[in-house]
């Protein structure tokens, strides 16, 4: 036909084609790693362009997803873009941040705080493995990201009411910006991060509802009424023990670790705190009998509450064995003060097994 088309002419057609689409990815991912600091930037160049390109994508998706509140879909490209990246590259490589960020917004908005309190704690453990010549190279607003996460653990924990973490966080964050230049931007997000640090030394006060069950017998409403207000303030915070108390049973052989001078100490603290007509004799006087978990006893004797080596499991062992000997202790509660103390493994607001103590104020006709 006298035409110049060959198998040759095609092939170079073919090759050079792919080369120039070849320098275009090429182009177009050092651009995207620019970002990125320098020494994790080969970690990158490593992976197959198409296959980059493709996660890369997904990013991209997953960002208009968020834009549009399609939340679901957004995390799912955030996880398939983040699952293909882990084939080449380590867990805290930075550019994960960057997916994690999309991921963090989109739960946040769901309010799936579990999720995002993840993600976040991820984000957090990212930025910190940054050496420090790769920090010197990224932006002021990059590296002022670990400050807005460790803000963000604390606003989570706070919405998630376990305010003891929130404020941990959040003082953290304080300490962070603390160094940072004051210019306006910085005063604004201080003033945020010591208005929440004040709303959670000071928390408001909140009721918790705690309905009863159907066929639930007044009793074990009152059991499971205790117990989940319990949590509930250990969650925010403001139980001053640990909230397995409520559940601990007693154990015979912790009687054999109590001492003589650990027998007396426990006596006369109790006795010292009810003789002042303390909180603890002014209820049991107000109510006619008032009842403590030993744990509460530590907590509301100051001398006990102080000594780390007296713990509620010691406590508890040493009022049963004064209360079981009925000896002169008891006698001189009585005599002296008109106060009886007793114990049950079986009280109306606690769960069976739970040892409760019992203070109970004596009137001067039945004395």
């Amino acid at each position: 036909m006298g035409c110049c088309y060959n198998k040759s002419n095609v092939t170079t057609i073919s090759n050079t084609k792919s080369a120039i689409i070849a320098t275009t990815e090429h182009e177009f991912i050092e651009k995207v790693i620019s970002t990125i600091p320098l020494s994790q930037r080969d970690f990158i160049r490593r992976i197959p362009s198409r296959y980059f390109l493709t996660a890369y994508a997904l990013y991209k998706n997953a960002q208009i997803l968020l834009k549009h509140e399609r939340f679901e879909e957004a995390e799912l490209a955030c996880n398939n873009a983040v699952d293909m990246l882990l084939q080449y590259l380590h867990p805290t490589h930075y550019i994960f941040q960057k997916i994690l960020e999309i991921y963090t917004n989109s739960c946040l908005r769901r309010e799936h705080f579990s999720k995002a309190l993840c993600s976040t704690l991820t984000c957090i453990l990212i930025h910190s493995a940054i050496s420090p010549a790769d920090r010197a190279s990224l932006s002021v607003r990059e590296n002022f990201q670990i400050i807005e996460y460790y803000f963000r653990m604390g606003f989570i924990y706070k919405k998630m009411n376990y305010m003891k973490n929130a404020l941990k966080y959040m003082l953290q964050a304080r300490q962070m910006i603390s160094s940072w230049p004051q210019v306006e931007e910085i005063i604004n997000f201080t003033r945020i991060i010591d208005d929440n640090i004040r709303d959670l030394r000071e928390p408001k006060l909140t009721i918790q509802p705690v309905h009863p069950c159907p066929d639930e017998s007044d009793i074990d409403f009152s059991r499971r009424f205790i117990l989940e207000m319990a949590q509930f303030n250990a969650q925010r915070g403001t139980l001053q023990f640990d909230v397995s108390e409520f559940t601990r049973l007693p154990l015979k052989a912790t009687a054999y670790l109590v001492t003589p001078a650990i027998l007396n100490e426990v006596y006369k603290c109790l006795y010292n705190e009810l003789s002042k007509n303390g909180l603890m004799a002014q209820i049991a006087r107000l109510a006619m009998e008032s009842q403590y978990i030993a744990a509460q006893i530590k907590n509301s004797i100051q001398k006990l509450k102080q000594n780390t080596l007296l713990t509620p499991m010691l406590i508890e062992a040493a009022l049963t064995i004064i209360i079981d000997r009925q000896d002169k202790y008891c006698q001189k509660l009585k005599d002296k003060l008109r106060f009886e103390i007793f114990y049950t493994d079986c009280s109306n607001f606690h769960q069976n097994g739970v040892r409760v103590f019992k203070i109970k104020y004596v009137k001067s006709n039945d004395h």
